[in-house]
């Protein structure tokens, strides 16, 4: 049905906080939209609700006691606030009659450590059916795939990972699980909004290669996967808004990825309302946006009635699509476990080390007879979710202390007399809104870890650090106790999973998703990030995280900046991957993989393969290597499994910033596997699978090949001097040329010297000859 130019308008502008317009007389129903990329945000559904009704009440202290007891109404103190919440409790029962509470999930970094797209899809469906039970049509942040540059980044418990490939492999599970509930997913921030620190501005300048290799391969992947809508930042690139970017928002987005749902604004992203929809910006949210800015632009020629027309067809499109109503139930069953098991297959362990010499036990799993003092920065209690839009209410989070209590002899908080074992929470929140100043540690809290750990030693009491955290932690007293665990922020059954994981039922298989460096003044970033005023520079390029890390120390085998390694994590049992192999296809079209996996120690369990690429000699500067392919499999002990892995073509293809197109070179290609990290493997003298690509590149060698490549290569150096000699040409000329202008091109270098257009034909045939000597 047509709709007209001002409920076009009103189409494109949000209607309320978290609410998109609706017209029933054209059969256009109203859209709910949420952060739940964790979980249903509830401070928001509710301030919704408010706001869409009309009533007052929005922000007020009243309001924010009123979420903060939600679920301990006694603990609310005024008429007002009980009044307020009698209200929204009679707004949600419409909704969701029994009133279960939300389910508070692990972030992306917990996702990203699992390495299991099923155990993410999971994830996803559960985060949906919990949206159907609410009625909320679209999720926000499902997924929040902005990469991890730095580890000072506010919100960089949202993300996946350090590495664009990784992301691609998971992050689209949880687009298909959520979707697969009849909820529109949500893919943000597009693109590179990566710092909080002066985020609404921000001008981030970037190297065209870092953003197509690293910034931009998540958000293709979900848009590939079929993801309903797309966010657009807050910050600019390259000197554009990213929600007024034509060449982000249509000239890629659209035309080169194909996707044809909506783009939604970051909440207060837009800055010229016009310009962001000729952009390819679809709504601009939050609501109520005011409809003059778009009538007046309209109305003077500003704005393209077309793309007005466009970008509200897509809203209808959507809102007539994904408004279903509330199922009104959630399976706590089915969403409890989900939650567990991200927790369980995404928790890392860093440290365990033996009790004796002879390493016949070690500090976990813990003996069932454990007497456990628990203690920590907030007494023993865990962090389960992030602030700002992550920020979960609800009063199904599972508590430490007590499921220790039911798989131990005892467990409680504070030291004790006949206490064996000694658990500390490390707890290090992270909040949108604000980076953190550093990663390290607090002094005061070094000191207090130092001096529990040196009084477990003396009591020959075990020692289990639990790093709570949003993110990686630096510190000298990291070192203080016998076993450490990187628990993230682990949802609503990080206790209970911790708690199976410590007594030896779960065997953890949790492997980084990103790397832990020894001190934030050996991050890539660490002089980049987070910039000047409203200007960031992008100064590490193509090199973040284990791309740096281990190019650094591939270079120089006695520097190693890096405390934990990307893909690092132990097991209580031991593995060995051997036989990688080709089985099928080639570079070109992409390689099937297999590889057999031993369980070499005494505890069944999961380990992940993981497949580095590397790139002996190229044309573009590139990392030592580059993760391309992984599974994770579990193995019983002594058994032998093959696993099965596929590369694909885009893992040996670099984006070339002079030809702006993705390119492949020719040449050598050398792939390796590790049950380890991104840095267990010696590139120099370890070759799993050696390949070989001889297809046309535009670095083949031939007329365009520059003197330098020539001369520093001794076989083609060779060559070139045995034809001058024979065709009597100045070799001098190649060394001038090589002394001073050593980029031009052979081609051009032989006409100088004199060359002949039969002659040259002849060298050029030589070159060609001679392709399968690159590397």
């Amino acid at each position: 049905m047509h709709l007209t130019s001002d409920e076009q308008i009103y189409m494109v502008n949000g209607q309320s906080l978290f609410g998109m317009g609706e017209i029933p007389e054209k059969d256009v129903p109203r859209l709910q939209l949420l952060d739940g990329g964790t979980g249903l945000n509830l401070e928001q559904l509710c301030g919704d609700l408010l706001i869409h009704a009309g009533r007052p009440g929005y922000g007020s202290a009243a309001y924010r006691r009123v979420i903060e007891y939600f679920y301990q109404p006694d603990m609310l103190e005024t008429d007002e606030e009980r009044a307020l919440y009698d209200w929204l409790c009679e707004q949600l029962r419409a909704r969701i009659p029994d009133m279960t509470a939300p389910g508070c999930y692990p972030p992306g970094m917990l996702l990203g450590a699992t390495w299991d797209p099923e155990t993410v899809y999971a994830v996803g469906k559960a985060l949906g059916h919990e949206a159907r039970a609410y009625g909320v049509h679209v999720l926000l942040g499902t997924p929040n795939v902005n990469l991890h540059r730095d580890p000072r980044n506010g919100r960089l418990f949202e993300g996946y990972s350090e590495d664009p490939y990784l992301i691609t492999k998971l992050a689209p599970a949880l687009v298909r699980g959520v979707q697969s509930e009849g909820v529109a997913a949500n893919v943000k921030h597009f693109a590179a909004n990566n710092q909080e620190t002066n985020r609404v501005g921000i001008n981030e300048y970037i190297p065209e290669r870092a953003l197509h290799e690293l910034y931009l391969p998540g958000f293709e992947a979900c848009v590939r996967s079929g993801c309903a809508t797309v966010m657009a930042a807050y910050n600019q690139i390259n000197g554009v808004p990213c929600t007024e970017n034509q060449w982000l928002l249509t000239g890629l987005l659209r035309n080169e990825w194909g996707f044809d749902g909506l783009v939604m604004s970051d909440w207060g992203a837009i800055f010229r309302p016009a310009e962001a929809v000729s952009a390819g910006c679809d709504l601009n949210m939050p609501g109520p946006v005011s409809s003059e800015p778009l009538r007046k632009s309209l109305a003077a020629g500003l704005l393209d009635p077309e793309r007005l027309a466009e970008s509200a067809e897509r809203a209808v499109t959507l809102a007539r699509r994904y408004a279903l109503p509330p199922t009104g139930h959630i399976d706590t069953e089915m969403t409890g476990r989900a939650a567990y098991n991200a927790a369980a297959e995404g928790i890392v362990m860093l440290e365990n080390y033996p009790r004796d010499q002879q390493k016949t036990e070690y500090c976990c799993p813990l003996p069932k007879e454990s007497k456990i003092a628990l203690m920590g920065t907030l007494n023993g209690d865990l962090l389960f979710c992030g602030e700002g839009s992550a920020c979960i209410r609800t009063n199904r989070n599972s508590r430490l202390c007590a499921e220790l209590r039911k798989r131990f002899a005892a467990a409680q908080t504070g030291l004790y007399d006949g206490a064996d074992v000694l658990i500390y929470v490390l707890n290090v929140s992270g909040q949108e809104g604000n980076d953190k100043k550093t990663i390290r540690i607090p002094q005061q809290e070094q000191e207090k870890l130092s001096k529990l750990g040196g009084y477990a030693r003396r009591r020959d009491m075990r020692s289990v650090l639990l790093i709570n955290a949003s993110g990686p932690v630096t510190g000298w007293a990291l070192n203080s106790f016998d076993a450490m665990f990187f628990v993230s922020l682990p949802g609503m059954q990080g206790a209970a999973a911790i708690a199976d994981i410590l007594c030896g039922k779960i065997n953890p298989s949790g492997r980084l998703p990103l790397t832990f460096p020894y001190s934030e003044y050996d991050l890539p970033t660490c002089l980049n990030f987070p910039g000047d005023g409203l200007t960031a520079y992008y100064g590490e390029g193509i090199f973040v995280g284990y791309r740096y890390f281990v190019t650094w120390h591939h270079r120089d085998i006695d520097d190693d900046y890096a405390m934990y390694n990307f893909g690092y994590g132990l097991s209580y049992s031991t593995f060995e991957v051997k036989n990688l192999r080709v089985t099928g296809g080639d570079i070109a079209h992409g390689l099937d993989l297999a590889a057999e996996v031993e369980n070499t120690g005494k505890a069944a369990g999961k380990t992940v393969v993981q497949v580095y690429l590397h790139d002996p000699v190229s044309a573009l500067t590139k990392p030592v290597c580059t993760l391309c392919a992984f599974r994770k499999v579990f193995v019983e002990p002594g058994q032998t499994v093959t696993v099965q892995m596929h590369v694909d073509r885009r893992a040996f293809e670099s984006w070339d910033p002079n030809l702006r197109a993705w390119t492949l070179e020719d040449g050598q290609y050398i792939l390796n596997a590790t049950v380890g990290d991104a840095d267990a493997i010696d590139w120099r003298s370890r070759f799993d699978a050696v390949l070989r690509y001889d297809g046309e590149s535009p670095y083949s060698w031939g007329e365009g090949t520059s003197i330098r490549e020539i001369i520093e290569n001794p076989d083609l150096k060779a060559a070139l001097q045995s034809f001058m000699q024979v065709h009597g040409l100045p070799w001098e000329k190649v060394l001038w040329t090589y002394e001073y202008i050593p980029q031009e091109r052979v081609g051009k270098t032989l006409r100088n010297a004199g060359c002949s257009a039969e002659a040259l034909a002849e060298w050029l045939q030589t070159l060609r000859s001679m392709r399968h000597l690159k590397r």
